[in-house]
């Protein structure tokens, strides 16, 4: 079996390949995220240090879940990489039901992406100003930086993955599909 097969999109043939090269590696690196995270967890004197930690007054709401919800967001990390591994996979050996997969994968991180442009402060830590003056300048002017590279960031990955999934779904790439 060839990895660039004949009569076949070789761009999408090696698309899908780094694509399941990447998802490979990020899977071994959730699945390794997870298990020292449990063990972590598992210690007594996790909790214990717990106990004393202070917390930021406005977390972001992303930042917030996470720490309310820390077993299930590495969970899910190990699942959407994983996943994305078996659809690059499927996708370069054009099964149909990959191609939907991903299309769907695609779509959804489309509008992660869209969240992230049109709303930084999701996962990005607001200024902090009281009544119009700035109580941390040198912070304030971080989390301003922070925001504008997210958006750019958001800008540039919404849109390729948003094409790349338009390549799929609507595409001439559609009809290598079986």
């Amino acid at each position: 079996m060839k990895l660039l097969p004949e009569g076949k999109s070789k761009a999408l043939s090696a698309g899908s390949l780094a694509a399941a090269a990447l998802c490979a590696a990020m899977t071994v690196k959730a699945a390794s995220d997870l298990v020292m995270l449990l063990q972590v967890i598992s210690a007594p004197a996790f909790y214990l240090s717990l106990r004393h930690a202070t917390l930021p007054v406005e977390m972001p709401p992303m930042a917030a879940f996470i720490v309310g919800h820390v077993r299930l967001f590495f969970s899910f990390l190990l699942l959407f990489w994983l996943s994305g591994l078996v659809l690059a996979a499927g996708v370069w050996a054009r099964r149909e039901w990959a191609r939907r997969g991903a299309v769907w994968l695609l779509y959804l991180a489309t509008a992660a992406a869209l969240l992230l442009l049109v709303y930084p402060w999701v996962a990005i830590p607001k200024p902090l100003v009281y009544r119009g003056i700035s109580l941390a300048p040198e912070f304030n002017d971080a989390v301003r930086a922070a925001a504008f590279f997210a958006r750019f960031a958001a800008a540039v990955c919404g849109s390729l993955t948003l094409w790349w999934a338009l390549l799929l779904d609507r595409g001439a790439l559609k009809g290598e599909f079986s």
